[in-house]
């Protein structure tokens, strides 16, 4: 239906998403108004765990676009596929996160409908790396103060758009007075967040089935089965699977009655003041940003999670005792900010007062002050590479890594020497070894500006590394395409990384795909993995087991290779 690109504010200089519509969809008169919908929607949930909106309309050409706040983090559903389920602790962390965000919704009058693991994406925030944000709110029901059918505003047809007797939402997910298209609240988004964590859980949703009208029926009718049934070696409390099994009552009266009787249960069973075992902390408010933004990062935990006086003087004299280490360490210079020595380019390169005062600040553990004063000063620090480069540091250090990136590469483009800056490095390393996957393709495509700017024999060593072994296969696909297109494609280990694919690919369509890489490839070495490949055997079931060929969909192929490349 669109496309969603990385922007700039032309006067702020701050990057966001933008989100538009491709004009052909942009025709249809219902599309154009659920795309409204969802920007007014999202407009009006001013909430940290939702996905802020700050613009909405059309271009010149009748485009619709959206302005949506740029996000850095991992879907929650990638997370699932990886690790196909979480500690309890953490599932309630990050559901915790999404009530807040549904608590605020259903206040204002808006009913999500379709919350699943594709619409919850976990971010780094105030040192939290599960800080859950809820996106698309573009089948969101509006109600409370909806204008009346007459309007000509976002509101208006709501009933054509959300028809009585037209199921709407994803079927795993879907609750089951959504199921059969009947009146709906709030408690049914609840019952989708307890679908999500049962399924974070146990590593599997309630109810699967390959028809939908089977899936549907069976929110309705069928038994939700217990965690032992579903994941016997998961060790969870009964209060656990209670609290879950109560929020996936058939009948809404008979469920959790609301996003904010939910939090309170679960904060009964893991208080969000019992400390870091808990996994679960306050959402951070707004009002507090602005005073904990004057204050180190351990203060500022600490007055987030209600510590007492004592632990608050001990946390301000860890940053007294962290401020004279680095003073001791790094002396008059100050840390690794501002290139010295023989990073000076020509020996002879000065920078701005600009950049010198954002070091400072950085240096005193302010980095989002110091982002956001190199951004007010755009004029001056554009096109001045040291700026730039603490502007890097100054976003890495706020676990902002896209914007960390996009700071780099304009600070290497205008002065390459600036790529062997080691905070630089290190600060690279650490996103590559992100899970998110879209932040860590922004960091292999930075590794071949730094190959393509600077002839950089490190970036090519690390790009050729990932393209030739990498055990994630994304990240080893990216690589290789980048290693590719610098110019470094003849060095990579073609023959390893496409065995590695036909070893772990994600299902028999993957592993199928290598099986023709490495046909093409024309390597003999390539033929007993084939032959093993043809007999990939899985123990299925439960009381009764049966051997499944995981690999069926390739034993012709496979064959077919391993001939071809035996009369090579």
């Amino acid at each position: 239906m669109g496309c969603v690109y990385l922007a700039e504010h032309v006067s702020i200089q701050r990057p966001l998403a933008l989100k538009l519509l491709h004009p052909e969809v942009g025709e249809i008169d219902e599309v154009t108004k659920r795309f409204e919908r969802e920007a007014f929607a999202i407009g009006r949930v001013d909430h940290p765990n939702c996905v802020n909106v700050s613009d909405f309309g059309k271009l010149d050409d009748g485009t619709f676009y959206m302005v949506l706040e740029l996000l850095d983090g991992v879907l929650l559903s990638d997370l699932l596929d990886r690790d196909t389920r979480l500690d309890w602790k953490r599932a309630l962390h990050i559901g915790r996160h999404v009530l807040s965000a549904l608590e605020y919704a259903h206040g204002a009058g808006i009913i999500h409908r379709d919350v699943k693991p594709e619409n919850v994406i976990l971010v780094e925030h105030e040192g939290d790396p599960d800080f859950a944000k809820i996106l698309d709110f573009g089948i969101a029901k509006l109600h409370g103060d909806a204008k009346p059918e007459t309007d000509t505003g976002p509101l208006n047809n709501d009933a054509k758009l959300t028809q009585y007797g037209v199921t709407i939402g994803t079927p795993t997910y879907i609750a089951p007075e959504q199921a059969y298209a009947q009146p709906i609240d709030g408690r049914a988004d609840l019952y989708s967040l307890s679908i999500m964590l049962y399924e974070m859980i146990t590593g599997v949703p309630p109810f699967d089935a390959d028809d939908v009208g089977t899936l549907l029926r069976m929110h309705v009718s069928t038994a939700v089965p217990r965690f032992s049934e579903v994941a016997p070696d998961v060790d969870v409390p009964e209060a656990v699977e209670a609290l879950i099994r109560h929020g996936l009552e058939k009948n809404a009266d008979n469920r959790i009655r609301s996003a904010k009787a939910y939090i309170d249960r679960i904060d009964a069973i893991v208080p969000p003041d019992s400390g870091g075992d808990s996994g679960l902390r306050e959402i951070p408010s707004i009002v507090l940003d602005g005073f904990r933004g004057s204050l180190g990062p351990a203060v500022a935990r600490a007055v987030t999670k209600k510590k007492s006086p004592k632990q608050i003087v001990a946390a301000v004299l860890l940053v007294g005792a962290l401020a004279a280490a680095v003073a001791f360490v790094f002396g008059s210079r100050g840390p690794e900010y501002l290139p010295k020595g023989p990073l000076l380019p020509l020996g002879q390169a000065t920078h701005g007062p600009e950049a010198a005062a954002a070091a400072e600040m950085l240096a005193q553990g302010r980095p989002k002050e110091a982002a956001s004063y190199l951004i007010g000063h755009g004029k001056e620090v554009r096109k001045e590479p040291y700026a730039q480069m603490v502007l890097g540091h100054a976003q890495a250090s706020a676990q902002r890594s896209i914007l960390a990136l996009i700071a780099y590469e304009k600070a290497v483009s205008l002065e390459p020497k600036l790529a062997q800056n080691k905070l630089m490095r290190t600060n690279v390393e650490l996103i590559l070894d992100k899970h998110a996957p879209g932040v860590v393709d922004a960091a292999i495509e930075f590794l071949g500006t730094l190959v393509s700017v600077a002839d950089d024999d490190t970036a090519s060593g690390q790009l050729i590394d990932l393209a030739s072994s990498s055990k994630v296969s994304r990240r080893r696909h990216k690589a290789m395409s980048v290693a590719d297109e610098v110019g470094l494609g003849d060095q990579v280990d073609r023959l390893g990384s496409y065995l590695l694919d036909l070893q772990h690919g994600e299902s028999c369509l993957h592993r199928k795909e290598a099986v023709a890489n490495l046909r093409a490839l024309g390597n003999k070495k390539a033929i007993p993995a084939l032959r093993t490949a043809r007999k990939r055997i899985r123990t299925e079931g439960g009381l009764i087991k049966r051997k499944v060929n995981t690999n069926a969909c390739l034993r012709t192929d496979a064959a077919e290779a391993i001939r071809y490349l035996q009369r090579l």
